[in-house]
C-alpha cells in the first residue's frame, strides 16, 4: 500500500501542482510487527536498542510493469534482542521518525530473536504504487 502523504507528494510534484515536501531522495526499509494505516499512523518497529534500525535502500531495479525490485540481497543488522514477531515492512523517508512511504504484509510473518539477522532475497521486495481509496470516476 502506499502513504496518502507518498501519494499525494508522488502526484503534486508530478504535475506541479505542489512540490513541497519534494520526493525523497533517499527510502529506508523498516519491519513493523502491526499493520500500518495509509495516514502513515500504526506501525511498531522493533527498537533500536534491541540492534534494529532501517536499513537504506540502495540498490533497486528499475521499474518494470509499474514494479521495482531489489537488485541485491537486504540485511538488517543483527539483533541483540528479540524484536518480536514482525508481520510488515515499511519504507520510510529517513532513518529514524520521518514520513510513512508504502508499507505491505510480509509473506510471512518471522518471529526475530536474539542473534538474528533478518535478510529480503534478491528480488523480494517488489513495490508498485497501490491506492488506497477506490479509483475515481470522471463525471461528465
Amino acid at each position: 500500500m502506499t502513504s496518502t502523504y507518498f501519494l499525494n507528494c508522488i502526484m503534486g510534484n508530478v504535475f506541479k501542482t505542489q512540490t513541497s515536501p519534494g520526493l525523497p531522495s533517499k527510502v529506508y526499509l523498516g519491519l513493523s510487527s502491526s499493520a500500518p494505516d495509509v495516514d502513515g499512523s500504526g506501525a511498531t518497529e522493533p527498537l533500536a536498542s534491541a540492534g534494529y534500525a532501517r536499513v537504506e535502500l540502495t540498490s533497486l531495479d528499475v521499474p518494470a510493469n509499474g514494479v521495482i525490485t531489489n537488485k541485491n540481497e537486504i540485511s538488517f543488522p543483527e539483533s541483540s534482542a528479540s524484536w518480536g514477531t514482525v508481520t510488515h515492512f515499511v519504507l520510510y523517508d529517513a532513518p529514524t521518525n520521518g514520513n510513512l512511504l508504502m508499507f505491505n504484509v510480509l509473506s510471512q510473518a518471522r518471529s526475530v530473536e536474539t542473534a538474528t539477522i533478518v535478510m529480503v532475497k534478491t528480488g523480494s521486495l517488489k513495490l508498485t504504487l497501490a491506492n488506497p481509496a477506490a479509483p475515481a470516476v470522471p463525471t461528465t
